[in-house]
């Protein structure tokens, strides 16, 4: 028996492998999918490209609806597009189809950086991995954001790459990693300004390591001191922030396109055009399941019912996080019919699995950092890796909280505005669900069936994502379009 262990164990390394590979295909063959057929986003970003291809400078706030966004990601469509000569307005949809296809490329990326980060958990086990893994990749709302031309990918990208090499540096103090979270960092904040929640977070972990550390003090609160000096000085700097022009011109740093709204009061409820938070108690401490269940798709009216999940926060970012149909747009994915919404009700019930097992991991972290930081021990913050992971769940709940209470429509409450934090939730389910696969005292029966409707999510999120891509075939494969304003360009 102890011959066959090394053989056994190196037979489950590679099972481990091939199953992690099959699912990262997987979920490029999703992405790319959508984004070859998709014609449409959220947000309209290309008019933002198209004036710089056409007046070779950085647009401003008032020449287009998203102008007031920072402009690396556009900046970075204006280049692709120059090179590949794909810069007349016959060219829109082969525009659409480049851009989508590089946001397909960053979502990738992000995956193997998850990839990266599960084999930096070596007390994690497969099982717990591949579980963890397979739902991030085939998450419809991860999936849709990637086949779509918003910044949101790339910020998701910067910022899951920032939170992994911070989360190195804090455990391993390594001087390539302590760059490259300075380098991500300044390009999450570049690309969208709810990147600062990322910039943040790992500043208060650093500060946390220099408050837990009994040895190098010094080095260490002058890395803590130095990486938000370099991000905030490079940012305000570079002219892709456009920091110092919109602080001459609107008096502001940092802008954005819809007015705030009067603040809800605490009980009584009132109303805001597409509300939206009505009321504190009504959109901050209710969870409208029922309603969810009744009407798995968002209801685009003006006014609705107190009884609709469109008032309630927590409920709105879970629908978006959980299903592509849910927030009803943008309107070629719409989709009639009753199947798409049996579908979102199948998932919105096996979806409340993971989420408690990522609530309980979060309240676990949260308490750890906490008593950490009150007894000043070390090994306990260092396990917590010094609050890096608590502080992103905290920093992007805070966000969500504070961006609908001053601004209230139903669409300003987005699942895809917390992704930036994903690496967090992901250790927090990782290690939860690990306790219960590891636990003596329940029962295989009790693991299986968890397996097995994990499983069944993931096929449902599937389901999801294909009803969607058929929906889309009609449009035509956006390759053929690709190749001919490429053929037509170069000629």
């Amino acid at each position: 028996m102890i011959v066959f262990q090394p053989y056994q164990k190196a037979f489950q390394v590679k099972k481990y492998y091939f199953w992690i590979t099959i699912i990262f295909i997987g979920g490029i063959l999703l992405r790319a999918g959508l984004a070859i057929y998709n014609r449409q986003a959220n947000d309209p970003h290309l008019p933002v490209v198209r004036l710089i291809l056409r007046n070779d400078v950085l647009p401003e706030k008032n020449d287009c609806w998203e102008c007031f966004q920072p402009k690396l990601f556009h900046s970075v469509l204006a280049t692709l597009f120059e090179r590949m000569r794909l810069i007349t307005n016959r060219d829109v949809d082969a525009q659409k189809v480049v851009a989508q296809l590089l946001n397909v490329l960053a979502g990738c990326i992000t995956l193997w950086i998850i990839i990266r980060f599960l084999r930096s958990q070596p007390a994690i086990g497969d099982r717990t991995k591949l579980l963890a893994f397979l739902l991030l990749a085939f998450n419809p709302q991860f999936i849709g954001i990637n086949s779509q031309v918003t910044n949101d990918t790339f910020l998701i990208l910067f910022c899951v790459a920032a939170s992994y090499f911070a989360f190195l540096f804090l455990k391993l103090r390594q001087i390539a990693s302590y760059f490259l979270v300075v380098c991500f960092s300044i390009f999450a904040v570049l690309t969208k300004t709810n990147g600062w929640v990322t910039v943040i977070a790992i500043t208060l972990s650093l500060l946390i390591k220099v408050y837990g550390a009994k040895i190098s003090k010094w080095q260490n609160l002058m890395y803590a001191l130095l990486y938000p000096l370099l991000v905030i000085s490079v940012v305000t700097l570079s002219p892709l922030s456009q920091y110092v022009d919109n602080y001459q011109k609107y008096g502001s740093p940092i802008l954005l396109n819809i007015e705030k709204q009067p603040a809800p009061q605490v009980i009584l409820q009132t109303d805001v055009p597409y509300a939206g938070i009505r009321s504190i108690q009504d959109g901050f401490f209710t969870f409208k399941f029922a309603d969810l269940l009744k009407n798995p798709v968002t209801e685009l009216l003006d006014d609705v019912e107190n009884t609709s999940h469109r008032t309630s926060l927590w409920t709105r970012l879970y629908g978006s996080a959980n299903s592509l149909h849910f927030e009803n747009f943008p309107p070629s994915w719409r989709t009639p019919g009753s199947a798409v919404e049996w579908v979102s009700r199948g998932i919105f019930i096996l979806a409340l699995i993971p989420l408690m097992f990522l609530l309980v991991g979060a309240v676990v972290d949260v308490w750890q950092t906490v008593t950490g930081l009150l007894r000043r021990d070390e090994v306990s913050l260092r396990d917590a890796s010094y609050g890096l992971f608590s502080l992103l769940f905290i920093g992007y709940m805070s966000f969500s909280v504070l961006y609908a209470f001053q601004y209230r429509t139903y669409n300003v409450m987005k699942a895809v505005f917390v992704y930036p934090g994903m690496l967090a939730y992901m250790f927090f389910g990782l290690r939860t669900v690990n306790i219960f696969f590891t636990h003596p005292g329940i029962s295989n029966g009790y693991k299986t069936i968890i397996v097995v409707l994990f499983v069944a999510l993931s096929i449902l999120y599937v389901f999801d994502v294909g009803i969607l891509y058929i929906q889309l075939l009609p449009n035509g494969s956006g390759l053929e379009i690709l190749l001919d304003n490429l053929q037509r360009a170069w000629r």
